[in-house]
């Protein structure tokens, strides 16, 4: 039990309230009577129990109400909330389309407060000339209705008309049999709109691509015309170059083979200043003569592919055949040279008179930028399998950023107030071209006024690929 145990004088107040029946004369009391006062105190008593009972059932149940009561305050301002921000126009209705509720979408797109549209018919919103058929199809939607891409012309705020998509579903139905309806809505001249303007971007992007498109091909075209300009004309070179050569070579044949009839004597005896006279004739000749075979080989190196005569050749022997034929403008200018040979056993696949050629323009071009008392070393190993032969001199050097120029055609380098020392400039230009016909290179390095270094580097054996191979173009 729930409280205290009552009194005779609440039972007595209890009887009362409840119309419990007693004796109106008491002088009658006896042993009986006393004993139905005791039943009934004992039946108060139970009745007393149960409503003790039944009062704490109804307070739990009243909990358990307000509880729920708390939950569904909860639930509804969380739907309302989530209805309110949504950003599509949702409007509820009920089943002859008269506004409930409107969420602050609806608002904007139909240009009225949300309280004023509550209790407006939906129907007024929608354009003169179709409102009887909304109506007619509005009336037409039984319960458990779902319309979706429903077009509806309404007028929307600033009085424009515009094309609303709606999906109507029954939101709920209601004890009396109505509906309750819930629309959503969407502008469709504004998403118009949208994709109009995003068929504008897209045309408009469309065309400037079109227009790059074609400032493309139009460059192309002049690239392409300025690279057949650049060609014929180095064709045009070429063979200037080839035919000037040739051109050169035969009078200066003749002048030589007049020389050895005037060294000779066949024609009488010279004095010692007009033999000395000749020799530099001599000397200027076969300088001339040089340079016109640089010039046609250079010629021959940009007309396209080289012949060459690819052999196992031996290295020694090669260099020393290279070395005789610059030895005298070693001891000409009073520069030392020295000779570290090699495995007179070795061997290297390339062609011999191109390796010959290679090695007398690096020595020339190493005697040629040493001063005089000045010294050239050529030394040669094999490092892997490469054979590399480097030509080291004493000269002034190089500038570590230019050391590529000098092997650009034409190119000659000096430093400031030296002497010009003469040539082409083409014969750095037409070792590298040909060693990397040979599937080899020609590298430098220098430090200025210590002397530089190149090297030669070739292959040891045979490697895949004909004899015939194309020369890289001269210049780089």
């Amino acid at each position: 039990m729930i409280g205290p145990v009552p009194s005779n004088s609440d039972i007595e107040r209890f009887a009362n309230s409840v119309g419990v029946p007693r004796e109106p004369n008491a002088a009658h009391y006896d042993g009986a009577t006393r004993q139905t006062s005791d039943q009934r105190h004992d039946e108060l008593m139970t009745a007393f129990e149960e409503l003790s009972v039944a009062e704490e059932e109804l307070r739990a149940q009243q909990e358990t109400l307000l509880e729920t009561h708390n939950l569904l305050e909860i639930q509804r301002n969380r739907y309302h909330t989530l209805f309110d921000l949504a950003p599509d126009p949702y409007v509820v209705t009920d089943g002859s389309g008269t506004i409930e509720e409107a969420n602050a979408a609806a608002s904007a797109l139909l240009g009225v407060a949300g309280k004023l549209l509550v209790g407006k018919a939906l129907v007024t919103f929608v354009d003169g000339r179709s409102r009887s058929e909304f109506q007619t199809q509005l009336n037409a939607l039984g319960n458990g209705v779902h319309v979706e891409k429903w077009m509806i012309e309404t007028t929307v705020r600033d009085g424009r008309l515009a094309t609303v998509e709606a999906t109507v579903s029954t939101l709920e139905t209601r004890p009396d049999g109505t509906s309750s309806l819930c629309w959503l809505l969407r502008d469709m001249s504004a998403r118009r709109e949208t994709e109009e303007s995003m068929q504008a971007l897209n045309r408009s992007l469309n065309a400037r691509v079109a227009q790059r498109t074609r400032e493309l091909e139009l460059a192309l075209e002049g690239e392409q015309t300025a690279r057949k300009d650049a060609e014929a004309a180095n064709r045009i070179k070429t063979e200037l170059f080839a035919r000037l050569s040739h051109e050169f070579r035969t009078p200066l044949h003749a002048v030589a083979g007049y020389l050895e009839i005037l060294q000779q004597n066949i024609h009488g005896g010279l004095n010692a200043e007009q033999r000395r006279d000749v020799g530099r004739i001599h000397q200027a000749q076969e300088h001339l003569l040089t340079l016109v075979n640089m010039i046609l080989d250079f010629a021959k190196l940009e007309g396209g592919p080289i012949e060459l005569s690819m052999a196992e050749i031996p290295i020694e022997e090669t260099l020393c055949g290279a070395e005789a034929l610059v030895a005298p403008q070693f001891a000409k200018k009073g520069v030392g040279y020295a000779h570290r040979s090699g495995d007179d056993l070795l061997s290297a696949f390339a062609d011999r008179e191109k390796v010959q050629q290679i090695v007398v323009n690096l020595l020339a071009n190493a005697v040629k930028f040493t001063p005089v008392g000045g010294a050239v070393e050529l030394d040669w190993r094999v490092e892997e399998e490469n054979l590399l032969v480097r030509v080291r001199d004493t000269g002034c050097g190089v500038p570590e950023d230019k050391i590529e120029q000098i092997f650009e055609p034409f190119v000659q380098l000096r430093a400031p107030g030296s002497v010009p020392s003469g040539g082409t400039g083409l014969g750095l230009p037409i070792s590298r071209d040909l060693a990397r016909a040979m599937g080899g290179d020609v590298a430098a390095t220098s430090t200025l006024g210590v002397g530089s270094v190149f090297t030669l580097t070739l292959p040891l054996r045979k490697r895949s690929g004909g004899h015939k191979l194309s020369g890289p173009k001269t210049g780089n």
